[in-house]
């Protein structure tokens, strides 16, 4: 028997020299000048050695290899396309009900299920092998899963997510350094957990680490929500996943010996051209989430100085809470609640000052907040009521009589109030339809007491309503769209509706903010689709913030100055 690797030569003498030197094929260079003695004749007793392997590359078995292109799909794929994108959209789906549930731990259950890294890994294994053509196509097929993902997400978002985005969603739309970090690491795990047969085990938690489809439904969900800030960062952290997998993937398998060595030697400087492409695209992303890391670090440890500083000069305040926000015009916003009277601001607003610069405005809100107190007072054991007690108790009972004189509408009718002033009984009350006899209540007055009163009553006559809403009036329909029109022109442009009236011919629109915005596309909207042959007009009220520090509640006054816009 002959191994690959050592191999024992007979030393016959009916075997000629050339058929034993003809049997020593597989061995390199170096292998042969072991296997020759120090006089320069070879010595065929000796054993060849095993190849020395160098640090940086391994020899793959030519088997090995092929198992692992099968398993990438880069040789001869069989109708993979139907499997893949069922199970893409199955787990997009069940992504984006995680999300939607805020629900961990039904992402963990989409992560996966996506095959995703299949193809992601093929490009990766691609670009060393110099298999450029097959690196595009699968490439494409990655953008085109990416498309559908966001697709299947904004269609599911449309049908099932309602109110506020929940943290498993707005997590993943301000990615960092971190994620970039984590991204790398899960790259080089997948692509050596392929590489070797012994570590596949570990591709489920690299499937998790990674998170290549949640990103994608966390901006199917954005997009759906108008919210495109949320939307970019999503899709930086599917980019920033996607780019550092291919990038750290395509270094194991050189590394691993996936590709072979001549192949790695003929084709080294179109390789090298295409990982420094992708390299560059790293960087490229690794500056801004450098830089997203850099002022998420600075805005932690804004806010503890703030709070150091304001927790100084409350000192022996007792507070309920201390709000400190950081606005992006720079100003710095703090709202105190405490039981306590409002001390002096102005060491506050000095502190701040002199931590985050002279130019810093400071807003202080100080809401003091009311005690509750009860106190338990014990009755007497005795109560003589007085003769003004008695009389209101008969003339109370009296009148709630009357009231229930037997008619049909007597159920709805109700006392709301009573008062007696001398002798007259001032009563009001309500019910449906006419009042009740006021001579019959004086009859019944004088009849049960001894003393003669006056009555005065105020009936208040009530309708019964029926469940079903009115119809809207044009005029209601008009204000109703024109309402609609109005602030979702407005949202974007960062001004508020005011007011909207109609007089049923021209209508007008007050909005308020900081700059005057482009009413031109509202008026040109409202004019052909609501009104029809008049006029709208749109009226600004310009909002400057003035800061003071005359009050102990707040320092910021505001003053208003209202811009005729014309159309």
């Amino acid at each position: 028997m002959t191994d690959d690797t050592t191999r024992e030569i007979p030393r016959s003498s009916e075997r000629s020299p050339r058929r034993a030197t003809a049997s020593v094929p597989h061995g390199d260079a170096d292998d042969q000048d072991h296997a020759v003695g120090l006089d320069g004749e070879r010595d065929w007793s000796a054993p060849l050695k095993k190849p020395a392997r160098q640090w940086w590359h391994r020899h793959l078995d030519s088997e090995e290899r092929q198992r692992v292109m099968t398993e990438l799909a880069i040789r001869k794929p069989d109708r993979w396309e139907f499997r893949f994108f069922m199970m893409l959209t199955l787990s997009v789906i069940v992504a984006v009900m995680g999300l939607s549930l805020n629900s961990a731990a039904v992402v963990i259950g989409a992560m996966l299920l996506a095959p995703l890294m299949q193809p992601v890994l093929a490009v990766a294994a691609c670009i060393p092998m110099a298999l450029f053509k097959k690196a595009w196509r699968w490439a494409i097929v990655v953008v085109l899963a990416s498309a559908w993902s966001i697709l299947i997400a904004y269609v599911l978002a449309a049908i099932f997510v309602r109110g506020d985005l929940g943290t498993e969603v707005t997590s993943r739309t301000a990615p960092d350094i971190r994620d970039l970090v984590v991204a790398i690491a899960a790259g080089v795990a997948g692509a050596y957990a392929t590489v070797r047969k012994d570590a596949s085990a570990s591709l489920p938690g690299v499937a998790v680490a990674v998170a290549l489809v949640p990103p994608l439904g966390a901006v199917g969900i954005a997009l759906e929500a108008d919210s495109a800030t949320l939307a970019r960062g999503a899709l930086l952290l599917y980019t920033t996943n996607l780019a550092a997998i291919v990038l750290a993937g395509a270094i194991v398998f050189v590394v691993t010996g996936f590709v072979p060595p001549r192949r790695l030697a003929t084709t080294a400087p179109r390789t090298i051209i295409v990982g420094s492409v992708v390299a560059a695209i790293v960087i490229a992303i690794a500056i801004p989430l450098y830089r997203a890391s850099i002022n998420a670090v600075e805005e932690s440890e804004n806010e503890l100085a703030a709070q150091r500083i304001v927790n100084e000069w409350l000192g022996p305040v007792e507070s309920n809470s201390e709000s400190i926000t950081f606005g992006a015009d720079g100003r710095i916003n703090v709202v105190i609640r405490s039981f306590e009277d409002p001390i002096d601001q102005q060491p506050l607003i000095d502190a701040l000052q002199q931590e985050f610069g002279p130019d810093t405005r400071v807003s202080t809100e100080w809401e003091r907040v009311q005690r509750a107190e009860t106190t338990t007072t014990l009755a007497p054991t005795t109560t003589v009521p007085s003769d003004e007690e008695l009389l209101y108790a008969a003339v109370e009972q009296i009148v709630d009589d009357w009231l229930a004189d037997g008619s049909e509408n007597a159920s709805t009718r109700r006392r709301d109030a009573l008062e007696i002033v001398g002798d007259v009984v001032r009563l009001d009350a309500s019910g449906v339809g006419a009042a009740p006899s006021v001579t019959a209540l004086t009859e019944l007055l004088d009849a049960e007491l001894e003393q003669i009163l006056t009555v005065e009553l105020t009936w208040l006559e009530r309708q019964t309503v029926s469940d079903e809403e009115p119809e809207e009036t044009p005029e209601q329909t008009v204000l109703r769209r024109l309402d609609l029109f109005a602030r979702t022109w407005a949202e974007p442009r960062s001004v508020t509706v005011v007011e909207i009236s109609y007089d049923g011919v021209d209508a007008i629109v007050t909005v308020a903010g900081e700059r005057i915005p482009d009413a031109t596309d509202l008026v040109r909207e409202v004019e052909e689709e609501i009104l029809d042959g008049g006029s709208l007009s749109v009226l600004f009220v310009e909002r400057l913030d003035i800061t003071t520090t005359t009050t102990t509640t707040t320092t910021t006054t505001t003053t208003t100055t209202t811009v005729v816009d014309e159309p």
